[in-house]
C-alpha cells in the first residue's frame, strides 16, 4: 500500500514557480496495463505520486543478532510533463526520502528523512530502469541486483545492502491494476519483489554489523488520493517459511473500521492469488501508545486468508514509529514483524506499515 498520499500535500505549489493552466491533467490508474522490466522498475511521468520501498528483516551472521531496515525514495510531480517546465529554474518535481534501522536486541529504532527538488547533483530517478537518488542516498543497478545506501547526517546509522532477485515482479491486481476503494480511478500500479536476498552493512553508533536476510521490494505510482471518508490504512507484506508470500491492505475509514479489504497470495509454486475482502480477516489487538506523537498502534494482528492458515503477526520492536518533519511531515509506523502459526511456532517474518493514526491523511 505505502505512502501513496502523503506526498499530494506534503508540497505547496505557491512556494514555487507558477504552472499553466493548460497542463494536461495527471494519468490515472483505470485499466490493467502491460509491464515491460528492467524499464518499469524507473521512473513513470504523467502520474503525480511514485515511491520505491524497501523493507527486509536481516540477521548478523556472526550472532544471528536481528534487524529490520527500511528506504524509501518518493516523487511527486507537479506537472504531468516534465519537458513542459514554464522555465529552465521552474522545479517540475520534489524528492522524498525516509530510511529506518530496527536494532531487535537492543530495543531502539533509528530513522531519518529529507528532501530535494529533481536536480542533477540532487534527486533523480532514471526512466530506463532502477537508478534513483538523493543527497547521497540511493538504489541503484548492480549487475543483477540492486544496491541500496543511506546514512543519517549525524552518523547515527548507516544502510549499505545488496539485494539480490528474488521473487517477481508480482504485479499486485490483475494487469498491476491495485484498487484502493471502489470509486474509478481509485487504484495505483503496483508490484512487488518478495524474498530479495540480501547481504550487507548495517552501522549503529559507529559499529558495523555483518548481515544476511531478505528484502521485500515495492514500486507504485498514481495520481489518486484517499476518499473523503478515508483516513489511513495498515499495511503487511509476509514471507512465511513454507514458502508463501502475503501482501495484505485494509482501508480504514473515519471511525477507524475497515473500508476496503485486498490483497495478494503467492503460493509456494509461484502462482498468484488475488484477494478480496472475502477471502481475508485481519483483526489488530495489543496497542502501543507512541510517547512521541500520542498515536496508538496495533502490536499484534490475526490474520486468516483463504488458502493458509491462521497466523498471528507480533512487531519485533513496539517503537518503530517515523515523524518525518524533514520531508513529509507525517507521522506513520513501519517496522519489521514475525509470524507465529495457531501452535505459537515460528511461520514466517514481514514488515507492517500503518498510517493515519496520529492524524488522518490529508486528502
Amino acid at each position: 500500500m505505502k505512502l501513496t498520499f502523503l506526498i499530494l500535500a506534503a508540497a505547496s505549489l505557491s512556494s514555487f514557480a507558477a504552472i499553466p493552466a493548460t497542463q494536461p491533467a495527471f494519468a490515472q490508474a483505470l485499466a490493467p496495463r502491460e509491464w515491460t522490466f528492467p524499464r518499469d522498475h524507473g521512473r513513470h511521468d504523467g502520474f503525480k505520486t511514485e515511491w520505491w520501498y524497501f523493507t527486509g528483516n536481516l540477521r548478523e551472521k556472526a550472532t544471528g543478532r536481528r534487524f529490520g531496515y527500511q528506504l524509501t525514495f518518493f516523487r511527486t510531480a507537479f506537472v504531468p510533463n516534465a519537458t513542459t517546465r514554464p522555465s529552465q529554474w521552474a522545479m517540475t518535481d520534489l524528492y522524498f526520502a525516509h530510511a529506518a534501522v530496527s536494532d531487535v536486541q537492543a530495543k531502539q529504532f533509528h530513522y531519518a528523512d529529507r528532501l530535494s527538488r529533481g536536480r542533477t547533483g540532487l534527486a533523480m530517478a532514471s526512466d530506463h530502469g532502477l537508478d534513483v537518488s538523493l543527497k547521497g542516498w540511493s538504489v541503484k543497478t548492480d549487475g543483477d541486483s540492486f544496491h541500496l545506501v543511506a546514512s543519517d547526517s549525524s552518523d547515527d546509522f548507516a544502510i549499505d545492502l545488496k539485494s539480490a532477485p528474488g521473487r517477481g515482479p508480482i504485479l499486485q491486481g490483475p494487469g498491476g491494476l491495485n484498487a484502493k476503494g471502489t470509486a474509478p480511478g481509485q487504484a495505483s500500479y503496483y508490484y512487488s519483489m518478495p524474498r530479495m536476498p540480501t547481504t550487507g552493512v548495517l552501522t549503529i553508533a559507529g559499529h558495523g554489523y555483518q548481515l544476511t536476510g531478505d528484502t521485500w521490494m515495492d514500486h507504485e505510482f498514481s495520481s489518486n488520493a484517499l476518499a473523503e471518508n478515508q483516513s489511513g490504512w495498515d499495511w503487511l507484506a509476509l514471507s512465511l517459511a513454507d514458502g508463501t508470500d502475503l501482501m495484505i491492505y485494509r482501508i480504514r475509514d473515519n471511525s477507524g473500521q475497515t473500508n476496503y479489504l485486498s490483497g495478494t497470495r503467492i503460493d509456494p509454486a509461484g502462482h498468484v492469488h488475488y484477494l478480496n475482502a472475502t477471502d481475508i480477516t485481519l483483526t489488530p489487538s495489543s496497542s502501543w501508545k507512541s510517547p512521541a506523537s500520542g498515536a496508538t498502534y496495533p502490536q499484534q494482528w490475526q490474520l486468516t486468508v483463504k488458502g493458509t492458515q491462521s497466523l498471528n503477526i507480533r512487531t519485533r520492536l513496539a517503537d518503530q514509529e517515523l515523524q518525518t518533519p524533514n520531508s513529509t511531515d507525517v507521522t506513520y509506523y513501519e517496522g519489521a514483524v514475525e509470524v507465529r502459526d495457531s501452535d505459537d511456532h515460528p511461520a514466517g517474518e514481514g514488515y507492517l506499515e500503518m498510517t493515519g493514526y496520529a492524524k488522518p491523511l490529508p486528502k
